[in-house]
């Protein structure tokens, strides 16, 4: 009896230092600082990726919304996201008919006000994850993006 309790003990020690590392792994915070916004309607939505096989889909790795009104300073709204280290990429569009789905035109550019990490502005087809990317440490990031 004794034998199979210290093994149960063993074991679940062992489970433990298996998953230690992700249990301690800190949070970083995302502060993301839209500008440019015109309107209060609708919501602000962001999109994270952490996946390039993803990118811009709507297989985001977590998503936040946050309202316009009541949140929004002059033209400016701010949202944080906890993360944990990583890197990751991320689109932010103000949501005017609050379906929570970013609205395109029939050959797929945004109709509603959007911006990307980085503050990318492709200028020749889509943007690419590439040069979205970015890496959050354990130090707390910020990305003012101007949304058009």
């Amino acid at each position: 009896m004794k034998t199979t309790t210290m093994r149960r003990h063993a074991l679940v020690l062992a489970l433990l230092g298996m998953l230690a590392p992700w249990l301690a792994a800190d949070a970083a915070t995302l502060r993301i600082t839209a500008t440019n916004i015109q309107s209060d309607a609708g919501s602000l939505v962001v999109w994270v990726y952490d996946k390039a096989d993803d990118w811009l889909s709507e297989r985001w790795r977590t998503r936040k919304i946050l309202a316009v009104a009541g949140n929004r300073v002059d033209d400016t709204l701010t949202l944080e996201l906890e993360l944990p280290p990583g890197e990751y990429a991320f689109t932010v569009f103000q949501d005017l008919d609050d379906d929570t789905r970013l609205a395109r035109n029939f050959i797929g550019l945004p109709k509603e006000p959007s911006g990307l990490s980085n503050n990318l502005r492709p200028r020749f087809g889509p943007p690419r994850y590439k040069d979205a990317v970015f890496t959050l440490g354990e130090q707390s990031v910020e990305q003012r993006i101007r949304i058009n």
